[in-house]
């Protein structure tokens, strides 16, 4: 059924204090997953598809597609099923930020999806695209995109044959949600740094909600003047990608950057790149090597290199 869009707000009144302003407390959200691999979504697909896996995708999101929405505002997708069947469904998380969902149903609308309402779930709104006249002949469910505590959810599969058959995968996606205490103890923000006999490095992570990051970025070579930064990215199935800025380059360019690790610690990606209108990026399709003599540690303080 749809969400009632009830919000009661706490008032809290210190009565000893006198006539205090009132306080109002806003509910916490759920975090969209940030690893495929500990989502609900296998568990969940039906006996027809067989032994289903996680598929590693190289995402390379077109602007103005739903993938590049998503991942613009800290999103994940996953896709799972049988590859070389060409069988299986791609999941899509987003945080709405209270304007994602509506501006993308805009298009959805004019592709043909329906509002819908979910059986016996609990969504706030849904739309659905469909192929043929239930009852009557084949009949396909593509996607449905539905809006459920905050965060936009996208299924769209090959081997639905009605909106009851999608709904496993469609609660399965809701229960994947990371709670606040989950996403905290997966949380990033710190300090990283990779000393070399004659190199240090350094990143400062400042920024970390959902999947989106932002770190202070510092090097420095033992022949070389040190070199600050901006870095904004994501981190998603324990890897950090996204672009760093160098404050001194004279042509500024963004420099595309691969971190894997976790909150104890990251391994250095490298691999051939490219620059082409400012922008450096690794060769596609993507061949990382991680370097493991340029380790991140977790250090004490890195705000003094920084600001130096």
């Amino acid at each position: 059924m749809k969400k009632i869009a009830i919000i009661l707000s706490a008032l809290l009144f210190l009565t000893a204090c006198g006539n205090d302003p009132e306080v109002t407390t806003a509910p916490e959200l759920p975090s969209v997953p940030s690893d495929c691999n500990k989502t609900k979504i296998l568990a969940a697909f039906p006996e027809k598809v067989q032994n289903p896996k996680f598929i590693d995708t190289q995402w390379e999101p077109a602007e103005g597609t739903d993938l590049y929405a998503a991942y613009n505002a800290g999103g994940i997708a996953c896709s799972y099923g049988i590859q070389e069947a060409e069988i299986g469904a791609t999941i899509l998380w987003a945080p709405d930020n209270q304007i994602l969902f509506n501006e993308r149903s805009t298009q959805w609308i004019a592709d043909g999806q329906k509002a819908v309402d979910l059986p016996d779930f609990d969504e706030e709104k849904a739309y659905v695209l469909t192929q043929g006249t239930e009852g009557q002949g084949e009949f396909m469910v593509w996607s449905i995109n539905y809006l459920i505590d905050g965060v936009w959810i996208q299924l769209g599969a090959t081997f639905l044959g009605s909106i009851e058959e999608a709904m496993p995968l469609v609660k399965a996606a809701a229960d994947s949600l990371r709670t606040p205490k989950q996403a905290a103890r997966s949380n990033l923000k710190g300090c990283f740094m990779a000393e070399l006999p004659e190199d240090l490095y350094v990143f400062n992570i400042d920024y970390h909600d959902n999947n989106t990051l932002s770190a202070g970025f510092y090097t420095k070579k033992i022949d070389q003047d040190a070199q600050k930064g901006i870095f904004v990215g994501s981190y998603t199935n324990g890897v950090v990608q996204g672009f760093y800025t160098i404050d001194s380059e004279q042509n500024k360019k963004d420099h595309e950057f691969f971190l894997k690790g976790d909150k104890t610690g990251f391994t250095l990606g490298t691999g051939k790149t490219t620059t082409a209108n400012g922008v450096e990026k690794f060769q596609r399709p993507l061949d990382i090597k991680w370097d493991e003599k340029i380790k991140y540690i977790p250090a004490e303080d890195c705000e003094a290199l920084l600001r130096g």
